[in-house]
């Protein structure tokens, strides 16, 4: 069979270079890719952001930066193409998605349409919640959690062979009575090396900025899946079920090797919920990197449990290539954390920072502000930690104001009133309630942030330095770059328009 896969173009929020905007890769849609030629079938990627990067368009409250999926309509990958697949890769992107799937069927009415989930990312969203929606613009069925162990029988589906029964890990517009919904299989498959070969590489290299620390050749990778904690505000819970799977140390690091040696790259990106949840795994990991002479650094970019990261690790770490480590405190109130559903250890994360930073390891600790139980107090106590973290030698923080993602306990118990139904999903949701207050509270833990570390003397001056010479360790050190170029893709896209609208008028 023909597939197409097909990848949105990236939403920028107007004025937000905080909550939205970061470059996350179609990481799962390379494995589907790869998955599918290693079955014989004819496969075709549009990866609409990847391709052109510098292009920019606008859309309400935000950009669109890709190219648009209206300049391949009349191309051999959507003319010959069997079956498309969708990649929901981002909840802000999702109703570019929607324009896609409307677009595809006007111009392909027997072609097949799917939407795959992203459930590997908190930015993410869980496609049940929006299945109307996609099924008013054409959509056939939705793809929820894992595909690769059930394919034959998805496809079986698809191809409309008489008899087959709608798969446990999909959905259609008329779901059969008694259809239960399961996105994982009892197996662990086992992933093949992502098909990076048919993505445009030097569309995401040439950037200024990444998801992490900004290095000149890099790839994602993903080392496990799914997380079992019941964070509130996360949609993983519902698009993992609370399960965790590890994949094989032995077919992580022969996968980091593999790529290093086909797209001489260096330095990976460790993409993962939850990486560490197996310390033991990571030592084994680590140690068939020494031993293997791999030469790779690699950067834990999502917010890795610290409890799971024990300090006698550290060293190890650093030896195999370990040069950033993200944790996630949340908050600095355990009353917060409760209702969170999070357990975390706020002493052994203070060690693990201080640990890192001996061995040269920068470290990153995201916060929430603006959950539904956050108090005045609660947010003293973020300001105060943040401090205790910054002292210990933290490197950065990030800090989101809690947004509704589709599929999050949050966004099902509707514990967060929407101003404006129409503004961008994001993690500076500008369309909630009282979101002045929120953003009020970012700055100000951002503020005692940037004290803290002037207090430490060469510190933040080094870490401007190397945000202005391009040289980021750390991801707000990719801030300037990504800051100039979205402003010169905003400004160009600007003289277009007044340009085109000159010519307009003198064609008149």
């Amino acid at each position: 069979m023909h597939f197409t896969l097909i990848s949105p173009r990236l939403a920028i929020q107007k004025g937000d270079f905080l909550g939205s905007g970061i470059p996350y890769w179609p990481l799962e849609l390379a494995v589907l890719a790869a998955f599918l030629q290693e079955r014989g079938d004819e496969v075709s990627v549009i990866d609409l952001f990847g391709t052109s990067p510098t292009q920019l368009s606008e859309r309400g409250d935000h950009y669109l930066q890709g190219a648009s999926v209206a300049e391949f309509l009349d191309s051999p990958s959507i003319s010959e193409a069997q079956v498309f697949v969708l990649y929901a890769i981002s909840f802000m992107s999702s109703a570019e998605l929607l324009d896609i799937a409307g677009q595809l069927r006007a111009r392909r009415p027997e072609a097949v349409i799917a939407v795959l989930e992203n459930s590997q990312a908190v930015t993410g969203f869980s496609l049940p919640h929006m299945g109307e929606n996609f099924f008013s613009c054409g959509v056939d069925a939705l793809l929820c959690g894992e595909v690769y162990a059930n394919w034959d029988e998805i496809i079986r589906y698809l191809k409309r062979e008489e008899g087959a029964p709608v798969p446990s890990n999909m959905l259609v517009p008329k779901i059969p009575a008694g259809h239960v919904l399961k996105r994982l299989s009892d197996s662990l498959p086992s992933y093949p090396v992502p098909a990076w070969s048919m993505f445009n590489l030097q569309g995401y290299w040439s950037l200024p900025y990444s998801h992490g620390p900004k290095t000149g050749k890099f790839l994602p990778i993903l080392t496990s899946r799914g997380c079992p904690y019941p964070c509130d505000f996360c949609v993983i819970p519902e698009t993992n079920g609370r399960k965790w799977r590890s994949r094989n140390p032995d077919e992580v690091v022969s996968e980091i090797i593999a790529l290093r040696d086909r797209y001489g790259v260096r330095h990976f990106q460790i993409e993962d919920v939850n990486p560490t949840i197996k310390s033991e795994r990571w030592d084994e990991i680590c140690r068939l990197l020494i031993e293997r002479q791999a030469g790779v650094f690699f950067y834990f970019v999502s917010g890795a449990k610290a409890e799971t990261v024990h300090l006698d690790q550290v060293p190890l770490f650093a030896e195999a290539g370990c040069r950033y480590l993200s944790i996630s405190p949340e908050s600095g109130s355990n009353n917060v954390l409760k209702v969170i559903g999070k357990r975390f250890d706020h002493a052994h994360a203070l060690k693990l920072i201080a640990s890192c930073r001996s061995y040269g390891i920068r470290t990153q600790a995201c916060l929430l502000t603006g959950h539904p139980a956050e108090t005045e107090e609660d947010h003293r106590l973020s300001c105060e930690y943040l401090g205790k973290m910054v002292r210990a030698g933290l490197d950065e923080v990030a800090v989101f104001v809690v947004a509704p993602f589709a599929g999050s306990a949050l966004y099902k118990g509707r514990q967060i009133d929407i101003d404006d139904q129409d503004a961008l999903p994001s993690f500076s949701p500008k369309g909630r309630k009282a979101y002045e207050t929120y953003s009020h509270r970012r700055s100000e833990l951002t503020r005692i942030f940037l004290i803290e570390k002037l207090k430490k003397g060469a510190d933040l001056w080094l870490q401007g330095l190397r945000a202005v010479f391009g040289r980021p360790q750390t991801k707000i050190e990719n801030l300037p770059w990504r800051i100039g170029f979205v402003l010169m893709l905003i400004m160009r896209h600007r003289v277009s328009r007044m340009l085109g609208k000159s010519k307009g008028n003198s064609g008149a």
